[in-house]
């Protein structure tokens, strides 16, 4: 796939290299590989993921161990501080000049069944004096074990393992979705400018054809076989084409330049639009239909996703309305050497006969009177739980029943290619021989234009329902993210996106 489209691109880039001598052929299929490829809607798409997948990255990081290093290694002090004096039993300025150092490493682990912390320290700390009496201390940890956990307290940890992998999984289908929008604007764009060519075509040869059938026209009103009236119905329409041209020139240039800006193409490029005749799905088994869009559309996962985010506010609003305590335990061992009679030694600080040090501490948090406001909250939150759970049932029948209509739209839209296909050639034909019967007279000029109207409408017609046949089939594709020619789920290649 990948290297089918990069020769495509080299090709075109070839062919864009000399396009004075000639210009490019664009089939429908390759302006949406060139979308795909190229395209800023599938810069902004990419990017867009990547953002999400971080994000998720950036979660599950946070589920596992954390180790970090905090370090001040110099920190001098030459002022005066407050100190207290406890032979005098009074507070008193003293000048004091040090140079402190110390280290610090952490590890932590969150514990999401419970929300807690669960933590481990090692620090080392030293501090050297200067002044009268130069001495040097070093204090040491050589561990310490904590845990803090927060008693009948809501768990936001919990309901992230919850949400969090189902917004992942949504990012994924968002971003194949989004995919299936650009392919559907590649198709608008591509059938306006191929629309806005037939025009410019039809125009041409409408100008043509009343030109021609003008000059027939004052032969026969020299003969007296055209009335003045019809002669002067002629020269209108000979004008109304000339205008009619002029502005299908200008459509064209439109359609022609808003193709080549989305497909990030050169603009003074010329474009040769190939119609896609075939139309490789006929119809599309309803029930598939449904069942992919169920499995595959991110609307699905948003409307769970509603639902779960309104159960959390439900539980946290519940939780802050009663007693909440929170724990914090810790255990480690230390040691300090050195004093003002003698300066400490590091290895002493790491040999045994090392001091206990425990640390609990409790704290309470018991709401007495808000006036009614965390039930305010609570009731609220409810209200807006049971509001996601009515409004995601009537969504997803909404979203059942759209998913049916569009695959009964899409069955008929082969026989409507076919039928219009079908007119289009009888109102050629139709209109050649009006053109005949009017050189030789046996048609009048109201017949004619009658005809020629005919032939115009039937052409647009036809381009018509092609473009509302591809644009039904991938709107089919972007509901399902299923790829209805291949029988198979429409995937990405991750870390190809992540190269990039």
């Amino acid at each position: 796939m990948k290297k089918t489209t990069i020769l495509l691109l080299l090709c075109l880039l070839h062919t864009m290299a000399g396009f004075s001598q000639g210009s490019i052929r664009l089939t429908l299929n390759d302006a949406l590989k060139l979308a795909q490829e190229q395209s800023l809607q599938t810069f902004l798409n990419k990017h867009y993921y990547m953002a999400d997948y971080w994000a998720y990255r950036s979660f599950k990081a946070d589920l596992l161990p954390s180790v970090s290093i905090r370090a001040n290694p110099l920190t001098y002090s030459n002022a005066s501080q407050l100190r207290y004096n406890s032979i005098d039993r009074v507070d008193e300025f003293i000048r004091t000049e040090n140079l402190r150092s110390d280290l610090n490493l952490n590890v932590s682990q969150k514990i999401a069944a419970t929300g807690g912390t669960f933590s481990m320290q090692s620090e080392l700390g030293r501090i050297e004096n200067y002044g009268n009496n130069e001495y040097t201390q070093y204090s040491s940890r050589p561990f310490t074990i904590n845990y803090q956990q927060a008693l009948f307290g809501f768990n936001a940890m919990k309901w992230q393992r919850k949400i969090e992998p189902l917004l992942f999984e949504k990012a994924k289908k968002e971003y194949l979705e989004s995919t299936e929008k650009m392919h559907l604007t590649t198709i608008r764009y591509f059938f306006g400018l191929v629309s806005a060519a037939i025009q410019m075509e039809i125009a041409q040869t409408n100008m043509e054809n009343t030109e021609k059938l003008l000059k027939v026209a004052h032969s026969r009103f020299e003969l007296g076989t055209v009335s003045r009236e019809e002669l002067l119905d002629l020269r209108l329409s000979n004008n109304n084409a000339q205008i009619d041209l002029q502005q299908a020139g200008l459509n064209y240039r439109e359609a022609k330049e808003n193709l080549l800006n989305f497909l990030m193409l050169p603009i003074d490029v010329e474009l040769e639009t190939e119609i896609p005749e075939n139309t490789p799905v006929s119809e599309v088994d309803i029930q598939l239909v449904l069942q992919k869009a169920l499995e595959n559309n991110p609307q699905i996962l948003q409307l769970d996703q509603s639902i779960l985010e309104s159960q959390r506010n439900v539980e946290q609003a519940n939780r802050a309305r009663h007693f909440q305590a929170d724990v914090n335990v810790s255990y480690g061992v230390s040691k300090d050497d050195g004093n003002f009679l003698k300066s400490g030694d590091l290895n002493s600080v790491y040999t045994p006969e090392f001091e206990s040090y425990q640390q609990l501490s409790l704290g309470i948090n018991i709401p007495i009177l808000d006036w009614g406001r965390r039930k305010g909250q609570y009731e609220m939150a409810k209200s807006r739980h049971e509001i996601a759970q009515v409004s995601g049932r009537q969504s997803l029948q909404q979203f059942k029943q759209n998913a049916v209509t569009r695959a009964i739209a899409f069955n008929i839209q082969k026989s409507r290619v076919e039928s219009a296909a079908l007119s289009d050639t009888l109102a050629n034909e139709s209109y050649e021989l009006t053109m005949t019967r009017f050189s030789t007279g046996q048609a009048d000029v109201l017949r004619l234009t009658s005809s020629q109207n005919a032939k115009d409408n039937a052409r647009f017609r036809y381009i018509n329902a092609l473009a509302d046949y591809w644009t039904n089939y991938y709107t089919l594709r972007q509901l399902t993210l299923f790829d209805f020619e291949k029988n198979s789920n429409i995937e990405f290649d991750e870390e190809e996106i992540l190269k990039k």
